[in-house]
């Protein structure tokens, strides 16, 4: 992998973390379709990953402040929102420890790529047509934030949206369009700070052999997904997500081809 290649994936995970048309599968097949040899693949989409985990850092500071201060007692419903916050990490956590070698596995099959796309074409469909909601966060309640939670963690796969997957959840529970959009992207920081702590044997031997390339992407990264998160900030306050839904129908088409058509798996 060359510095080049590892800017366009940095610059494809950032814009498509955020955007709910997932980056994990947008990575996979960009893979197959240009070709980029990296060992550990898995590994590099993690990196890429810590890039937009620094983007989301930067453009959530402030409530991310608010929150570490509540950690000494600040406003109650700082308090209560971190405590649902890392309720809501729990199912990813069990996940991930118990099925961490088929989810790894799906990562080289276009063809689930492709199906978990539609799916997610479906959520997203789905999400476009809900009334906006009107719960707050001093609304929100245990089980929202579970419910959030187990969609994050059937977004590990790859193809299904992170983002798409826990807006939708979130709109679904009826939580306003702005506290459903600022749950799930500070929901992505504990998700992504745990795949940095359960691959680091993978990213040191990583950064050794490709490090100019990796940092390179994850700078692309972390650029774009700052673009990205404002831009989908917006989009959900309109309610306009039905533009990523026909998106993810046609790149889930995709990658079925790519998976059936192809031999590719």
């Amino acid at each position: 992998m060359n510095t080049a290649q590892a800017v366009l994936l940095g610059i494809l995970q950032g814009l498509t973390e955020f955007l709910p048309v997932s980056s994990s599968g947008h990575l996979v097949l960009a893979r197959r379709l240009f070709g980029s040899s990296v060992e550990s693949p898995v590994a590099l989409d993690v990196m890429l990953h810590v890039g937009t985990l620094l983007a989301v850092l930067v453009y959530f500071r402030a409530d991310l402040l608010r929150l570490l201060l509540a950690l000494g007692g600040g406003d109650s419903t700082d308090r209560r929102q971190l405590g649902l916050l890392a309720l809501a990490t729990l199912p990813i956590v069990v996940v991930g420890l118990l099925f961490a070698q088929p989810v790894e596995a799906a990562f080289s099959s276009p063809a689930v790529v492709g199906l978990c796309l539609l799916i997610t074409a479906c959520m997203l469909a789905w999400a476009a047509r809900l009334p906006a909601g009107s719960r707050g966060a001093d609304d929100m309640r245990p089980l929202d934030a579970l419910v959030i939670g187990a969609l994050q963690a059937v977004a590990v796969l790859p193809g299904i949206s992170r983002a798409g997957a826990t807006v939708t959840a979130g709109l679904g529970r009826g939580l306003d369009r702005d506290l459903a959009a600022r749950f799930a992207f500070l929901l992505s920081i504990p998700a992504i700070l745990g795949a940095v702590v359960f691959k680091l044997d993978e990213l040191v031997n990583l950064l050794d052999t490709s490090f100019t390339p990796v940092l390179a992407g994850v700078a692309a990264s972390a650029v774009t997904g700052w673009l990205a998160i404002a831009i989908m900030m917006r989009v959900i306050r309109r309610g306009r997500l039905l533009p990523f839904a026909l998106y993810c129908m046609i790149a889930g088409s995709l990658g079925l081809y790519l998976g059936v058509m192809t031999g590719g798996g």
